[in-house]
């Protein structure tokens, strides 16, 4: 991984900056036994002062990634040296299952950018269409791992209901599990906890449209909680919504600081 010391972490030593961006242990143990940490072109080690503007090169904890490149072009909404944000059509997995597979939204992506490893932070279901954020890196795959796990990674989703179907605003705290022999989740007492935020509802020409917050990222958390609440999002099958031909379900926007410059970055799609 290679950044740019940004001024939050100046006169860190590089310690405690990796430390301050929530590398884990393993991975430190590794860094303090590499004679591969470069400092402005420069051999150093973990205990090197660093300044403001510095370049700091780490060495790769990791291998490649094992997804084979796809023939088709990914649509990225935004990139720079250690992360990715790219656009996930309807009826495309994010990442293969197997290692042969090469039709997912992870072989587009290697196929279209210049990294060799790729890792998805977060997923989307398979008829959801939507923003996906990857890590071009190990270490930031860290970094994005434990931002998401504190609720620091806000993703927002838009999905279309039937109208009157008399949903408001509200917080929707229910946990979710799977029914047996099915690919259905519904709300159960034994459950894992699920809580989904709907923020904002507007009536449109035929549907309702609301704005959705995830806390947590439970499988088919949107779809199950709005089939609790007797109004399952149009086109959704597998959860009895309205008839359509696809799923009216987004991953509409995605929003954090960036976690080395505090950047603000803030992805949406064009709807």
């Amino acid at each position: 991984m290679k950044f740019t010391v940004p001024q939050k972490f100046n006169q860190f030593t590089l310690e405690d900056t990796l430390i301050a961006l929530h590398i884990p242990k393993k991975e430190m143990h590794w860094l303090r036994m590499s004679k591969d940490i470069l400092i402005n072109d420069k051999q150093n080690s973990l205990k090197a002062e660093l300044a403001e503007g510095d370049t700091v090169i780490l060495p790769d904890f990791s291998e490649a990634s094992s997804y084979k490149k796809s023939s088709k072009q990914a649509v990225i909404l935004f990139e720079d040296e250690n992360l990715l944000i790219a656009s996930k059509p309807p009826g495309q997995k994010v990442h293969p299952n197997e290692a042969s597979e090469q039709n997912t939204l992870v072989n587009d992506v290697i196929n279209t950018v210049h990294s060799a490893y790729v890792e998805a932070v977060h997923r989307l279901d398979v008829d959801t269409t939507g923003i996906v954020l990857m890590a071009k890196n190990a270490y930031m795959k860290k970094m994005l791992d434990y931002m998401l796990a504190e609720n620091q990674i806000k993703r927002v989703y838009m999905g279309h209901v039937k109208k009157n179907s008399k949903i408001a605003v509200q917080t929707v705290n229910a946990p979710l599990g799977k029914k047996p022999h099915t690919n259905i989740f519904h709300v159960t007492r034994t459950g894992k906890s699920a809580v989904t935020h709907i923020i904002d509802k507007k009536v449109t020409d035929k549907y309702e449209e609301l704005i959705i917050e995830l806390e947590t990222g439970r499988t088919h958390q949107i779809r199950a909680h709005m089939k609790h609440l007797n109004a399952p999002l149009v086109g959704d099958k597998l959860y009895g919504g309205p008839p359509s031909p696809y799923l009216h379900l987004y991953g509409y926007k995605v929003s954090f600081k960036h976690p080395i410059t505090d950047e603000e970055i803030s992805v949406s799609l064009d709807i």
